[in-house]
């Protein structure tokens, strides 16, 4: 054989194997996008349903939640060009999960009209295939509200989970509030005529839930700036004319400079950096939590505040030991307590107020872990410094400059500082 005939037989054969090629591809046809879809030999069939986690792949599951990422089992499944959970469809279903064994979806996060507890397979015909699935849906989840001191008739927004119409929203006292808005995350309420303080309670069809916070919040309140005052060397600045939630409220305004570290005026004063209030003085011994082991770590601080302008510096919450008293020490040095800072300036790096609304602010004890101390003119913060959990019985705020401040404005307000579960 020459060499002639040699490639004419290579490249006879390069295109039989080519061609070979091209007879076992056309099993699968190409989308729009130019991907591969398993072309079904027959029709579907359904035989389980797993967990698309692969840790808990061997698990084999009829119902699960929304959301939940699951795998459809079965043969001849490549033809699938919906799913539908109920009357949800999945969106954003591609051909790369979709093969003629298995299919990969995530149950949709919205929850059904109309429940079948069915879910379908349609192909590119229109055809359907329905097997028994149950979307199991939660009852709501109630976490925080923006203000727990809201005025009667004010708009108050809920934040949690799983909220689906129709629901109510029941404050303590019995009262039912008008519903505004809904989101499955968010609920605007109108607060109603004769609620008290409390829980609020949220029904759904899936269920319903109490709040663990409470409206009004009177619980372990150990400044209200009204009857509970400010009793150390600074006793903090108090007004009531800039839209009060509950009487008075203590006033932190200054032309703040950079790294300022000002008490403001002498001793006792109606200051408008420093407030100290000494467990000492007025008469106390324990914690403004129940003390055992660990204790803190199940409470927070909260208050409510209405920030008019703040760029620069930080809010420094100083803790000491319920009898201290006739020193500033726990707010100058690092010896009583590690301590809490709120800058809520820093998140975005830019001036923030809350459009004249009063929110509120929650700072778990876990947070108090910082020791305050300069590097050059700096004022600095170390964390992840240990907590002394029997030195929360005095409470002392004070706010210092940062490097971002120029001699600019800061105002704020804050009332009812409580110690209390989340």
């Amino acid at each position: 054989m020459n060499m002639k005939q040699k490639k004419y037989s290579a490249l006879t054969f390069i295109s039989i194997l080519i061609g070979g090629m091209f007879f076992i591809t056309v099993s699968c046809e190409m989308n729009g996008d130019g991907m591969r879809i398993e072309t079904p030999d027959g029709p579907p069939v359904i035989d389980y349903i797993r967990l698309a986690n692969p840790e808990s792949s061997d698990s084999l599951i009829a119902s699960a939640t929304l959301g939940t990422g699951i795998v459809i089992m079965g043969k001849n499944l490549g033809g699938t060009r919906e799913v539908w959970f109920n009357d949800q469809k999945v969106v954003g279903l591609t051909p790369t999960w979709v093969t003629n064994k298995t299919v990969f979806v995530s149950i949709p996060n919205t929850a059904p009209n109309e429940i079948t507890n069915n879910l379908y397979l349609i192909d590119e015909k229109g055809d359907r295939l329905s097997y028994p699935f149950l979307v199991a849906i939660p009852p709501p989840v109630l976490a925080s509200v923006r203000n727990e001191w809201p005025q009667e008739g004010e708009n108050l927004v809920i934040n949690g989970n799983y909220f689906f119409e129709p629901l109510t929203v029941t404050f303590s006292g019995g009262v039912e509030a008008e519903v505004v808005s809904v989101v499955q995350n968010r609920i605007e309420v109108t607060v109603p005529d004769g609620a008290t303080e409390g829980p609020i309670t949220l029904a759904t069809n899936f269920g319903e839930a109490e709040s663990t916070f409470h409206i009004w919040d009177k619980r372990n309140i150990i400044l209200n700036f009204d009857d509970k005052v400010g009793n150390g060397w600074r006793i903090g600045m108090r007004e009531n004319t800039d839209g009060p939630i509950d009487g008075n409220y203590l006033v932190v305004r200054g032309n703040v400079a950079a790294n300022q570290r000002d008490e403001g005026p002498g001793a006792p004063a109606q200051s408008p950096y420093c407030m100290e209030y000494w467990g000492g003085p007025d008469g106390r011994t324990e914690n403004f939590y129940p003390l055992y082991p660990n204790s803190y770590r199940e409470y927070v601080v909260k208050f409510e505040a209405k920030i008019n302008k703040w760029y620069g510096g930080h809010l420094n919450l100083c803790l000491s030991t319920p009898t201290h008293s006739g020193s500033n020490q726990e707010i100058w040095s690092n010896s009583l307590n590690a301590r809490g800072v709120w800058a809520p300036w820093a998140a975005t790096g830019a001036e923030v107020n809350t459009n004249g609304q009063w929110i509120t602010v929650v700072i778990p004890l876990l947070d108090f872990q910082y020791f305050m101390g300069t590097e050059g003119s700096n004022v600095v913060y170390t964390p992840n410094q240990k907590f002394i959990e029997t030195a929360a019985g005095s409470f002392s705020t004070w706010l210092l400059g940062s490097p971002e401040n120029t001699g600019n404005a800061v105002e704020f307000y804050i009332d009812n500082v409580r110690f209390v579960k989340p």
